[in-house]
């Protein structure tokens, strides 16, 4: 008797969540679509203003968090909210049930019947005529390919270039909408290395060169910032192999830290961890001889901007 009155109120109680969820997601689905789903109010989830406010949070890790008028103007009330490291990190990492509301479902479209067909006496006796056919050529291509070779019927190979011989075609270099860098092994140089080549690590006397970004064969989500330190645009990529570039770390306006590629074919393009995929960083060192050396960042100093040049 209580375990059944105790099942009771549990379904009573979740009956009571499930009508505030969809409440929420009818206040959510009348929302522009320019508007972020998680733009919220200090003290109301689903309120927002047009323009900037100071009870205006952001809801994208669950608990209220301010926001600078910068990313109220330009980005949570903007179609390209979709682009905020914010955004992205509370669709992946740490889903939310008010997105459901940008999922409703519509109506679906009635299905077209489609009449039967006729039948067709002339279709019935076309089919065995084809067939016939189909198995004369087939065997008249595999008789002439057994008397005179492969001369005859030579085969086909598709490639987007002809190549005399057979070696694989070498692709050129990627055009904007490419989602792939030239995976070619050039020598060792100021951008670092093709192949993840160990390298001695810096000591007393060394001194610091650059930051350099050490990305694998996946994919990646890179970032276009302003000079306000915002995120306005995205782009995805992958890499076939492992590729260096140089990087300078930038303060965003939320005190995130972008690391942007200051050479190759991404320049301008910042990473963000944990945002833009499993990649690191190293500070590269020179000794007094020229050589390399450097030491990679852990994955907390990636969060974080440093403030001073690094030591050996």
């Amino acid at each position: 008797m209580f375990g059944r009155r105790k099942r009771e109120e549990e379904a009573a109680a979740e009956a009571v969540r499930e009508a505030e969820r969809r409440a929420l997601f009818a206040k959510l689905a009348e929302r522009p679509e320019h508007i972020c789903p998680f733009l919220g109010l200090v003290d109301e989830r689903a309120g927002y203003v047009e323009g900037v406010s100071d009870d205006h949070r952001c809801y994208a890790f669950g608990d209220p968090a301010p926001l600078s008028a910068e990313q109220q103007t330009r980005v949570c009330q903007e179609r390209g909210y979709g682009n905020c490291p914010r955004y992205l990190r509370g669709v992946l990492v740490i889903p939310t049930e008010e997105l459901e509301a940008l999922r409703r479902p519509r109506a679906p479209l009635p299905e077209p019947v489609a009449a039967p067909p006729a039948p067709s006496r002339r279709r019935r006796r076309a089919a065995p005529l084809l067939l016939f056919l189909l198995l004369l050529v087939v065997g008249g291509g595999a008789a002439g390919y057994l008397v005179f070779g492969e001369g005859l019927f030579p085969v086909a190979v598709v490639s987007s270039s002809p190549s005399p011989s057979p070696t694989p075609a070498v692709t050129g270099e990627p055009t904007p909408s490419a989602t792939t860098e030239p995976t070619a092994s050039p020598p060792p140089s100021e951008s670092g290395l093709a192949t993840p080549t160990p390298e001695p690590t810096p000591s007393a006397g060394d001194t610091f060169a650059f930051y350099e970004v050490s990305v694998g064969p996946r994919r990646y989500t890179l970032f276009r910032v302003n000079g306000a330190g915002v995120a306005v645009d995205t782009l995805e990529t992958s890499f076939d192999g492992f590729s260096y570039a140089r990087v300078e770390p930038r303060q965003g306006a939320d005190d995130d830290v972008f690391w942007e590629t200051a050479d190759g074919g991404l320049e301008g393009w910042s990473y963000l961890s944990p945002e833009s995929g499993r990649f690191r960083v190293r500070a590269v060192f020179r000794n007094s001889d020229g050589a390399r050396r450097s030491a990679y960042l852990t994955r907390g100093e990636l969060t974080e901007f440093p403030e001073a040049t690094p030591a050996p």
